[in-house]
């Protein structure tokens, strides 16, 4: 616990949004991107991003999977400002917006079939699990021992949401599963902070900046982890994740783009039934794009 000037013990604490959006591309993979960004740094990401909507003078939502196939011409704006996203985050906003990834591996010889009634309780249960992961790599190394959430969801696009008639608890369990990671880490020894959490804001993507930042940059993983478009946008936008994993790979202190403990890829479950770093990249075949 630290001190202020007269030694009086000081609760280290800190206030994260974080945002969710998640993705099954086929069969085998689902996809949970967050991306954590601080509070007292959220309005300078804002304005980021901004700028670079200004500079292309294009202000619909950025969602990948709906990029045109070229970067040129009045309809490339939407591409354009991709990228510029991309290249800003890989060039410093990534100091101030945390991205994680985890790909769960429903093909894993591994991976319990079974152990879920329903589809949603499996999707609700690793976003959980990506959840507790993201706090302990990225949040970690500030030594918190309180930290404030509010957890942000896309309203209308989650892949997760069952049918109608199906209950999905996700709103629910994520703050309940949270604090109850934090209460069994503590129980442990595990150096873990408490958690305060509010409920889930469910909010429409077409009007949050960093939910669609977030589509972004999981869209882009999930185009390096599986290739299935040919778009020209999307690879490249790819090949530059590609480059990131690659990048993550050598020392902290030898990486290009300083992105230790800001940007991570991870997998789920290997052969053991455990996590593992550096899932195979489908895209790892091309060289990529040059360093900025």
């Amino acid at each position: 616990m630290e001190q202020d000037l007269w030694g009086n013990s000081v609760t280290k604490q800190g206030s994260f949004f974080v945002y969710h959006d998640e993705s099954i591309p086929n069969k085998r993979w689902l996809l949970i991107g967050l991306l954590f960004v601080p509070k007292h740094r959220k309005d300078n990401v804002l304005k980021t991003l901004e700028y670079y909507r200004q500079q292309e003078n294009y202000w619909g939502e950025i969602h990948f999977s709906a990029l045109p196939g070229s970067f040129g011409g009045q309809y490339g704006a939407k591409a354009r400002v991709a990228r510029h996203w991309m290249r800003s985050y890989q060039n410093g906003l990534c100091q101030d917006a945390f991205f994680s990834v985890l790909a769960v591996d429903r093909y894993s010889p591994a991976f319990d079939h079974h152990r879920f009634s329903k589809d949603f309780h499996a999707y609700n249960r690793f976003t959980a699990m990506a959840l507790k992961a993201g706090i302990v790599w990225h949040l970690g190394p500030y030594a918190y021992e309180e930290v404030e959430l509010f957890f942000v969801s896309d309203a209308k696009d989650r892949a997760s949401r069952p049918d109608q008639d199906i209950v999905d608890n996700f709103e629910e369990y994520i703050p309940y599963r949270a604090d109850l990671d934090s209460f069994l880490a503590k129980l442990k020894g595990k150096r873990y902070p408490k958690l305060e959490m509010g409920p889930v804001q469910l909010r429409d993507s077409a009007k949050d900046e960093l939910l669609q930042l977030t589509d972004l940059l999981l869209g882009a993983t999930q185009e390096a982890l599986v290739a299935r478009s040919t778009k020209p946008t999307k690879l490249e936008l790819g090949h530059m994740v590609c480059a990131w994993c690659r990048d993550l790979q050598n020392k902290p202190w030898e990486q290009n783009y300083k992105m230790h403990r800001k940007f991570s890829l991870w997998a789920f479950p290997d052969a053991d039934g455990r996590p593992y770093n550096n899932p195979s990249l489908a895209l790892t075949q091309d060289i990529g794009p040059p360093l900025f």
